[in-house]
């Protein structure tokens, strides 16, 4: 059986027109995982640090290492200050927080960023990671589906993405995106992700 695909609604309805202005004010919309649960995507800020330091402690040593491409327990005190003190614009962070038995369940954060060198290029880097317990459930596709339209509004033509060769549930996500996507293996054994947005 086929499965129903992420649906999309914001919290008042309609959804609004992204621009720089509104995205400094935060960002927050309601999705719905397939199963019909109710996901919550909203703009990381300033006092996320302490959930995004706990969030840690719900990834396994392997998917901490998919995600940072090196062994790491622990966000420093500066990871934490450059992890949730984003402009919206080059720097995008969203989380996704599940509505479940009446809690509200922080389940995985998304994030872009433009790198100097690319500025001009219109290119960003994107990173995602989901806690172990709701990997595989659509939480990671409907991150990408938000930070990819924030990423369109914001001028952004393309995502790039070094993912590890191993890592298939974030090349799935790439791969079932609908855009356009090269891959190319390097020699560290590593996938060079690019997506077009355009």
């Amino acid at each position: 059986m086929a499965s129903k695909e992420p649906t999309s609604k914001l919290a008042e309805g309609a959804e609004p027109e992204l621009s720089g202005e509104t995205l400094a004010n935060g960002y927050f919309a309601k999705d719905q995982l397939p199963d019909g649960r109710v996901l919550i995507i909203r703009s990381i800020g300033p006092s996320d640090k302490r959930l995004l330091q706990e969030g840690m402690h719900h990834l396994s040593k392997r998917s901490r290492y998919n995600r940072f491409l090196t062994p790491k327990d622990e966000l420093t005190a500066g990871e934490l200050v450059y992890f949730t003190e984003i402009d919206m614009v080059n720097h995008v962070a969203l989380g996704a927080i599940l509505i479940e038995h009446g809690e509200k369940i922080p389940v995985g954060v998304a994030r872009y960023v433009v790198s100097e060198e690319h500025s001009d290029c219109h290119s960003a880097e994107v990173a995602f990671a989901v806690d172990e317990v709701h990997q595989g459930q659509g939480v990671g596709t409907i991150l990408f589906k938000h930070l990819t339209k924030i990423a369109r509004s914001n001028g952004i033509r393309a995502f790039t993405a070094l993912v590890l060769s191993d890592n298939q549930r974030m090349l799935n996500i790439f791969a079932h995106s609908g855009l356009a996507m090269k891959m190319l293996l390097n020699v560290a054994g590593a996938y060079e992700v690019r997506l077009d947005l355009s």
